[in-house]
């Protein structure tokens, strides 16, 4: 046989596209780890059947493809929309198909948003490892207030809400308004000066309980209230202090220093209130039944005494006697009363203890950590779906490898072609004078059938 192979050609390697891009990306995922962009968000759409958001992120120079999938973007408290700044966190990668460069985000914030958060949960954590969250207890507030101090603004409606509901259920309660500022710049200072304005005057005028409050509003508007100096002083104050700032569902670090947390201003105001009003109904009520159950008794004895009168041959002895059993009377009913009010005190103290241990925020604590056992399991479950997935890969990866033409020539097979350039799988299809091409791992050998 002929052997028309040219020698000069050089071995050489030829990939995919889809290798080309599947290595870069791979590089990519490699060398960079994940990092944080911030930028404008443009170009947003949502596929509805998987949930996945395809997007690009923008400054003033340049455009940057993002993806975040379902799994990611379900956790997120907000939806993004055009021209958002936002902050992420992702991995750079390329998608194999398209060649497209792109991040893939895992994490997103509004860009003001992002940036408070973090600096208030760096706060908290710092604060709740000093120990600052355990100082004040709730058992500090006395069960009857009858002087406390509330520190606002005394233009919102907060302080008209706390005022009214303490007038309408403890009266008699001495309310001392401390006006300050409750947003803006030099708020949280305002707030501290009032703190020591009502410490100062404490020793003369006996405060019982302090109330910190404010209507709501977003986290800048309500900012002041996580300011450090603020809350060390809150943590060591020596009077009780209610923190009602806010709505239901905020949370400022003066809500963790204080004795206890109030869901608004309405709420605080019923708090410290709640114990005068329980108890003057209380005894409203003890003083209805008294004088009934005393007049009865009284209109009973009379009726006995008048009987007796007509009765008795000695009406001043028996008269006497009669005031004698009626000042018995009195004295067991005196005892009776006393028995029955303490009764009804022990039965408040007890229904007092078990509504303290229905507490919502007992309830919040035990479904956040709910919540934190189930993301463990879920990233564990996460991670072993990967590891199998990989281990999939790799396994399909080495069968592709082993099927591969050049895999098989490389093992001392060779492939014959046709002038045509058909591959010849029998000898058979070949006859005298035909010219075959064989195939080899490392190069060409042209060939005439001369037998």
């Amino acid at each position: 046989m002929e052997d028309y192979s040219n020698n000069t050609i050089q071995q050489r390697e030829i990939h995919s596209v889809t290798e080309i891009n599947q290595t870069a990306s791979d590089f990519l995922n490699e060398a960079f780890p994940p990092l944080w962009v911030a930028g404008e968000i443009s170009n947003f759409k949502e596929y509805g059947t998987s949930g996945h958001w395809y997007f690009s992120i923008k400054d003033s120079n340049s455009v940057l493809s993002c993806t975040m999938f379902r799994m990611q973007n379900s956790s997120l408290r907000f939806k993004p929309k055009e021209g958002d700044q936002v902050i992420m966190q992702g991995k750079l990668s390329i998608y194999a198909k398209s060649g497209r460069y792109q991040l893939i985000a895992s994490k997103m914030e509004l860009a003001g948003f992002g940036e408070l958060m973090r600096k208030y949960e760096l706060l908290k954590n710092k604060l709740n490892s000093e120990g600052l969250f355990e100082k004040k207890v709730m058992g500090d507030i006395p069960e009857i207030v009858n002087r406390v101090g509330v520190i606002t603004s005394q233009h919102g409606a907060a302080i008209k809400d706390v005022i009214s509901t303490i007038k309408r259920r403890s009266p008699h309660m001495d309310v001392v308004i401390s006006p300050c500022k409750v947003q803006g710049d030099g708020s949280a200072q305002s707030v501290l000066k009032s703190l020591k304005e009502i410490e100062l005057h404490n020793e003369k005028n006996k405060y019982d309980a302090v109330i910190i409050c404010r209507g709501g509003g977003s986290i800048e508007d309500l900012w002041c209230f996580n300011d450090e100096q603020l809350c060390r002083y809150i943590a060591d104050y020596p009077i009780p202090v209610v923190s009602g700032v806010g709505h239901e569902t905020d949370f400022t670090l003066t809500d963790f220093v204080s004795n206890l947390r109030a869901a608004t201003p309405t709420a605080a105001a019923e708090i410290v209130s709640e114990g005068a009003s329980n108890l003057n109904d209380y005894f409203l009520h003890l003083k209805d039944r008294l004088l009934r159950e005393t007049s009865n008794l009284v209109m009973g004895a009379q009726d006995n005494l008048n009987t007796l009168r007509r009765l008795l041959r000695s009406p001043r002895q028996r008269l006497e006697e009669q005031y004698q059993k009626l000042d018995a009377v009195t004295e067991r009913l005196i005892i009776n009363t006393k028995l029955s009010l303490n009764a009804k005190k022990s039965r408040q103290t007890i229904l007092e203890t078990r509504i303290n241990s229905l507490s919502p925020l007992l309830s919040i604590t035990n479904r956040k950590n709910q919540i934190i056992n189930l993301k463990k399991e879920i990233c564990e479950k996460q991670k072993t779906t990967i590891l199998n997935k990989q281990g999939l890969l790799k396994l399909i990866h080495e069968k592709l490898i082993a099927l591969n033409p050049s895999e098989i020539l490389n093992r001392g097979y060779s492939i014959t072609f046709d002038e045509n350039g058909k591959s010849i799988a029998s000898a058979k299809k070949i006859t005298h004078g035909d010219v075959i091409t064989t195939q080899l791992a490392d190069g060409k050998i042209k060939s005439k059938v001369t037998d």
